[in-house]
């Protein structure tokens, strides 16, 4: 009975301390949400073992015994494309523009229409800001905002101007000044925020605009650069740390009116540029955080464009703390093994692409086209890689790195469910020797939350919308940290078959969406 109350009694004491942990150094974290990934599928000390592991390594938990280190947090946030046309009850066949002329079973509802042709309201715009400004604002350092913020051309009847584009863009960058303040920002442009869709010209018109919007958050000494090519770069205050904002317009494909990046003109000098930024921030022993709108891949950039964004990020795999993405609504990221041939990812392959202005206009389209071509896709991409580990973990002195890794976050637009990411990074506290020499910034995790907007709607129409967690890389992948070693691990582990973990993450990929609008299951029908 004696033996049976004190481990009573030290569970109590572990949980509460464990709680108490992770309260005092992450207000965001709970035991609950911390363990409810191990839980249903475990027995009760099966989980309570890992949540233990998951604590003795936390950096959250403040537990870490050396080196001694600080962190912090970070925003992603991407494609809201704002529609202030959109009305609640509209129908899908109008883009959610119009009224249906008599009672039909479906109806847009107040802050969005997941699943359908219909962009976000301003209402589900506010309150995602809203909510961010509530639970996360005075814990941010800054936040990286790749781009889309206009609608859609989806309405054949009401379509798109470019003064409603960089009218919607004013908006959300309203919207987004009201929630942060002074809290650094870095924009990119999309390709809805351009006219005509998709193309900018060196030293295009429309730079000149999105130069004034931004000017508070471009630094002086690259405004010359922004009005010149739309891209530029920001040094985060207090932080050894450089965010470079790529114009992806310039790589990608479906922008004709510029040439590839080995003949001279934008595109070319583009990547000059990016590789100047590198350089100069390991010449002065910075991080780097690349960021843009359409992630790099051989079905969206130029073939010379991808290869040598490829040949930069392996070049500068020092520099480089990570890259991040929006554009494809799914969450997911990128491996690319710079010893293969290129040609292995110039195989043909499609997907979805909601940008499409010639689809048919049938329901649902972007989710029931492809979908299982593109997560077959995504497997066979992770399968094929072949990277000796020693080499990456332990790369040798002036070597490229052979992985690239590149993270896309799903978007505010509720394609699936709105969402947004906060990361969580780390640096030396008290190491000024490792920071000098920009080996101290490392991103240790990140959260998804998303909004089922469809529920929220039924069970609290009245009150303000709540995100929920959808998932942490360390709780429900058991990820140390987000380097692309951990994620070719993880990459690996989930490819390899016999466990359960890559149906978790295609469940993840689509924000757990899944319903009678997404064809098959994809926890049977896609490996």
């Amino acid at each position: 009975m004696i033996a049976t109350k004190s481990i009573i009694l030290l569970v109590v004491a572990a949980l509460a301390m464990y709680h108490f942990a992770l309260r005092t150094n992450n207000p965001h974290a709970s035991t609950s949400s911390s363990c409810q990934s191990a839980f249903p599928n475990s027995i009760m000390a099966t989980a309570w073992n890992r949540c233990l592991h998951w604590n003795s390594n936390d950096p959250d938990t403040g537990n870490n015994p050396s080196p001694k280190k600080k962190y912090g947090y970070f925003l992603h946030i991407t494609d809201m494309h704002v529609d202030k046309n959109y009305i609640q009850g509209g129908t899908k066949k109008s883009a959610c523009h119009r009224d249906p002329k008599e009672d039909r079973r479906y109806k847009a509802g107040r802050l969005g229409a997941p699943f359908e042709k219909c962009d976000a309201p301003v209402a589900l715009a506010q309150e995602t800001l809203d909510w961010i400004s509530r639970e996360w604002k005075d814990k941010l350092d800054f936040v990286i905002w790749t781009g889309d913020n206009a609608r859609h051309d989806w309405d054949r009847k009401e379509h798109r101007k470019r003064n409603q584009i960089l009218e919607l863009n004013k908006l959300v960058t309203d919207m987004m000044t009201d929630t942060f303040g002074d809290l650094p920002i870095i924009p990119t442009l999309g390709n809805n925020d351009v006219y005509p869709h998709n193309v900018v010209v060196d030293r295009d018109s429309i730079l000149e605009y999105y130069h004034h919007l931004w000017l508070r958050w471009i630094p002086s000494d690259q405004r010359r650069q922004f009005l010149r090519g739309g891209y530029f770069a920001a040094d985060i205050p207090g932080l050894k740390l450089r965010v470079v904002s790529l114009n992806t317009m310039y790589f990608f494909k479906k922008n004709k009116a510029v040439k590839n990046c080995r003949k001279e003109g934008p595109a070319r000098d583009h990547l000059e540029w990016f590789e100047k930024q590198l350089q100069s921030a390991r010449n002065t022993g910075m991080r780097v955080i690349v960021m843009g709108h359409v992630p790099p891949s051989p079905r969206d950039y130029r073939k010379t464009c991808f290869k040598g964004y490829l040949d930069l990020a392996a070049e500068y795999a020092d520099v480089i703390v990570s890259h991040h993405y929006g554009h494809l609504n799914m969450d997911h990221y990128l491996l690319y093994d710079t010893t293969q041939s290129f040609s292995l990812y110039s195989q043909p392959y499609t997907y979805l692409d909601e940008d499409d202005e010639d689809e048919e206009d049938e329901p649902v389209f972007s989710i029931t086209r492809n979908i299982a071509k593109y997560v077959g896709w995504l497997h066979d991409l992770y399968s094929s890689l072949d990277v000796d580990q020693d080499v990456l973990e332990n790369p040798p002195p002036q070597v490229k790195s052979p992985l690239v890794a590149i993270q896309v976050s799903p978007s505010v637009i509720p394609k699936y469910y709105p969402s947004v990411r906060i990361y969580q990074y780390s640096v030396p506290e008290e190491d000024d020797h490792e920071r000098e020499a920009g080996n101290g910034f490392e991103l240790m995790n990140y959260t998804q939350y998303y909004a089922n907007i469809t529920h929220w709607e039924m069970e609290h129409p009245e009150e303000p919308l709540e995100y929920q967690v959808e998932y942490s890389t360390r709780d429900d992948y058991d990820l140390e940290d987000l380097s692309a070693s951990s994620l070719f691990k993880l990459a690996k582990y989930m490819v390899e078959g016999g466990n359960d973990l890559w149906s978790a993450y295609t469940r993840n990929m689509f924000l757990r969406s899944q319903n009678d609008t997404i064809p098959g299951d994809l926890d049977d029908d896609v490996y």
